[in-house]
């Protein structure tokens, strides 16, 4: 009988059982997956490194997940339906069983039966790394580009933004959190919204975008750069309620006590929901849309001369304070 190798055995008792007929069982070098007929294939792929990401001390499971939402937002955005994705670990050391197998079950949580394969490494030292390429799949010629948004458009957001950047600000200074004006259980789940973010109604939202959006990209970095990103590609503007922006209650409350500002919010990344454009035409649909989040109109597509505001209710502009986003390569905090 031959040896299995240890990586070959792990493998087989945690990662095989989450693969789907493309993954033929994790036994092959590669995947192989037929397009549907009449279909165009969409990928993306986004890394995760700990200590950027996500926190040393998160869980495996919660690492996981957000490993996986950070690319299935990409997809949702898209119009996409998911059929696959590949894993890559690069982990400091070998990893314990009970580490792969809580890793693995936030895979399985997020999205089961698709993995198709990946790699592990250990890196002897180097931050924990995780890179996810997901697949999805459209009818031909169907995907949502950033670049569709024309003058006169909706500006939507689905779900409720700032609610990560708040609950990083939870988990790193636990301190600030207690003295918030927060309930344990608001701090709780503020953290657990940025530890293990969830991909909310992904379906709903895949078959809204595709019927309806011009153009649609997902929020990651902060609604401010990531709107400025969409405006770019379509040469147009924004003009945004700032009013409208949906909040969720605990940051409305830290909003109302000054400890986090509406600023806070629209530059702090992690969001991953979408943001996406659409005709007026579309509103009456778009309102009856009965997810758990919601759609939110928040603002107008306008002439690209006039740039991307944020306006209070007087329709005075809201300074930025030269804040944007996150920019991975940046010299100085956006």
């Amino acid at each position: 009988m031959a040896i299995q190798p240890e990586e070959t055995s792990l493998i087989r008792k945690y990662l095989a059982p989450l693969a789907g007929p493309s993954g033929l069982g994790l036994k092959d070098d590669a995947a192989c997956l037929t397009p549907r007929p009449g279909h165009d294939m969409v990928l993306t792929v986004d890394t995760i490194v700990e200590g950027v990401h996500f926190l040393k001390s998160d869980s495996p499971f919660d690492i996981a997940v957000k490993a996986i939402t950070v690319n299935v937002s990409d997809l949702v955005a898209k119009g996409a339906y998911p059929v696959g994705y590949l894993v890559a670990l690069s982990l400091p050391a070998k990893p314990e069983e009970h580490w792969l197998g809580e890793f693995a079950a936030g895979l399985a949580g997020q999205v089961s039966g698709l993995l198709m394969g990946g790699d592990m490494t250990v890196s002897r030292g180097g931050p924990l790394t995780i890179s996810v390429t997901a697949i999805g799949e459209v009818p031909t010629g169907r995907m949502v580009r950033r670049d569709g948004a024309s003058i006169g458009n909706d500006v939507y957001v689905c779900g409720t933004i700032g609610t990560k950047a708040a609950g990083l600000k939870c988990a790193l200074d636990p301190q600030w959190a207690s003295a918030s004006g927060l309930t344990d259980d608001e701090i709780a789940e503020l953290v657990e919204e940025y530890t293990a973010p969830l991909t909310v109604n992904a379906f709903e939202y895949i078959a809204l975008i595709r019927a309806h959006a011009s153009a649609s990209l997902d929020v990651s970095d902060g609604l401010v750069i990531d709107l400025g990103r969409l405006c770019d590609a379509s040469e147009v503007g924004a003009q945004i309620d700032a009013a409208a922006i949906p909040l969720h209650p605990s940051v409305e409350k830290l909003i109302g006590t000054k400890q986090f500002s509406l600023l806070d919010a629209i530059t702090g990344g992690d969001d991953y929901l979408p943001l996406f454009t659409a005709s007026p035409k579309a509103a009456t649909a778009i309102d009856a849309f009965e997810g758990s989040t919601g759609c939110y109109r928040i603002g107008k597509v306008v002439d690209f001369q006039k740039g991307v505001t944020f306006c209070d209710v007087n329709g005075n502009t809201l300074s930025l304070e030269g804040r944007s986003g996150y920019d991975h390569f940046s010299t100085k905090s956006t």
